[in-house]
């Protein structure tokens, strides 16, 4: 079940009138917005000291809790428990560097996958430790449609996966690869955007402690109406051609002073 900060009127007590009006005139105002004007939004999952759920933080999303997902523009969380549905619609790989939190940490950009450094890391416990003495964390960004279940309604969000979720993401990947339907002339493996998975949390710990991870589970393709794969599709071609650029962080992350410590969304 869904929840969200900034709770949503239910469209359906407005007047027949002017939902017929807003119906005529759907998407009007919206032409000269194009993809580079607007963030997609990340799906993350809420660690035991996330911001959004200290009452004392100006990110705090009421009712949230740990181990929640969470949309980090609208606010938006759903149970760990529960879930969220999602379609993948393609895959990346980004190299993000960070100020050691000895250091006081903070982001501190994006390195080209060609940077001559990444071939220069020395390992230092769990972390890759550039020649600069700052942090690169590798971070496998699953752009998703997220669909509610019961209306179709979807949004666009990239799920990125960094340090202890990387087995997750491999693990993911390579059930997306052996999916296969049965069609008209036998067995085939569908498009990415052709599969939906739910995505759960659990919680993990080891000797420096506990933090929440991914849990994916395949879900039969008639559990979501059919107009989400559609939509799915739009945005697979969109990010394939190029007219989506993702990013390594949030729009917050990256406005943060280059010392300032970020709330690191997976501790471990």
């Amino acid at each position: 079940m869904a929840d969200t900060a900034v709770q949503t009127k239910n469209t359906n007590t407005l007047p027949a009138t002017l939902m017929a009006d807003f119906s005529e005139h759907a998407g009007a105002g919206m032409d000269a917005i194009g993809t580079e004007d607007m963030q997609i939004p990340f799906l993350r999952i809420l660690q035991p000291l996330s911001p959004q759920i200290n009452k004392n933080d100006a990110s705090y999303i009421k009712g949230a809790s740990s181990g929640d997902l969470f949309n980090t523009v609208t606010g938006q969380f759903w149970s760990g428990e529960d879930g969220v549905y999602v379609i993948p619609c393609g895959y990346t790989v980004k190299y993000l560097e960070f100020q050691l939190r000895i250091n006081g940490g903070g982001y501190q950009g994006e390195l080209d996958p060609n940077d001559p450094d990444l071939k220069r890391t020395t390992r230092e416990g769990a972390s890759e430790i550039l020649p600069s003495g700052n942090e690169v964390i590798r971070s496998a960004q699953h752009l998703v449609m997220i669909v509610d279940p019961e209306t179709g309604a979807t949004q666009q969000a990239i799920c990125d996966m960094k340090k202890t979720q990387l087995k997750v993401s491999r693990k993911w990947n390579t059930q997306m690869r052996m999916v296969q339907y049965q069609g008209a002339k036998g067995l085939f493996n569908p498009p990415m955007w052709g599969t939906i998975w739910k995505l759960t949390t659990v919680q993990e710990s080891n000797d420096q402690g506990s933090w929440n991870n991914y849990a994916v589970e395949r879900i039969e393709p008639d559990a979501v109406p059919a107009e989400a794969f559609s939509a799915a599709k739009s945005f697979f071609e969109s990010f394939s051609k190029g007219e989506i650029k993702t990013s390594g962080a949030t729009t917050e992350e990256q406005a943060a002073p280059k010392q300032a410590p970020l709330s690191d969304d997976v501790p471990f």
